[in-house]
C-alpha cells in the first residue's frame, strides 16, 4: 500500500512539475508580446495624437491579454477609456481627426458632442494617467523596453 501511494505522489509530482514548466513565465511572456509589438507601436502613436491611441487600441489589448496580474488592471483601466473614446466617436460618426482645438464638427449632435467629451475627459483622467505611467514603468524595469504612451 505504501508503495503503490508513494508512486502515485510521484507521478503527480512529476505531472503538476511538466505543467508548471510548460506554461513558461508570464513575465516573458508578456515582454516578448511587448518588444514584438514595440515598432507598431512606435508608428502607431508617433503622431502623438488621440487617432493614433485609437488605431493602437487592438495592440493594447494584446498586451493586457497577455499582461502579468500585476500589471493587468492598469492595462484594463487605459483599454476601458480608449475603447470608451473610439465607440463614443463611432457612434457619432465622426473621427477625433474632425474635432478642431476640441470644437466638435458640424453635424454632431450636442448628445454626441457630449458623449465624445465625456470619453475623451476619461482618457485623459487621472486614474488612467496614473495607469498609463504604470505600464510604461513597468516595461523599462521588468522589460527593459521603453513604451512611450
Amino acid at each position: 500500500m505504501t508503495s503503490l501511494r508513494m508512486g502515485v505522489q510521484l507521478f503527480v509530482v512529476s505531472m503538476l512539475a511538466m505543467t508548471l514548466s510548460s506554461c513558461g513565465d508570464p513575465i516573458d511572456g508578456y515582454c516578448e508580446s511587448l518588444k514584438g509589438h514595440q515598432e507598431e507601436l512606435t508608428n502607431t502613436l508617433g503622431e502623438g495624437d488621440t487617432g493614433g491611441l485609437i488605431a493602437a487600441l487592438p495592440i493594447f489589448e494584446d498586451l493586457e491579454r497577455n499582461a502579468p496580474d500585476d500589471i493587468k488592471k492598469d492595462w484594463k483601466t487605459l483599454n476601458t477609456a480608449i475603447s470608451g473614446l473610439s465607440d463614443a466617436l463611432d457612434e457619432a460618426g465622426v473621427s477625433a481627426d474632425d474635432f478642431e482645438n476640441g470644437e466638435p464638427p458640424e453635424g454632431i449632435s450636442e448628445a454626441e458632442a457630449k458623449k465624445v467629451a465625456d470619453a475623451a475627459t476619461q482618457v485623459s483622467s487621472t486614474k488612467t494617467q496614473e495607469a498609463s505611467v504604470r505600464v510604461q514603468q513597468q516595461a523599462r524595469d521588468v522589460c527593459h523596453t521603453s513604451l512611450t504612451l
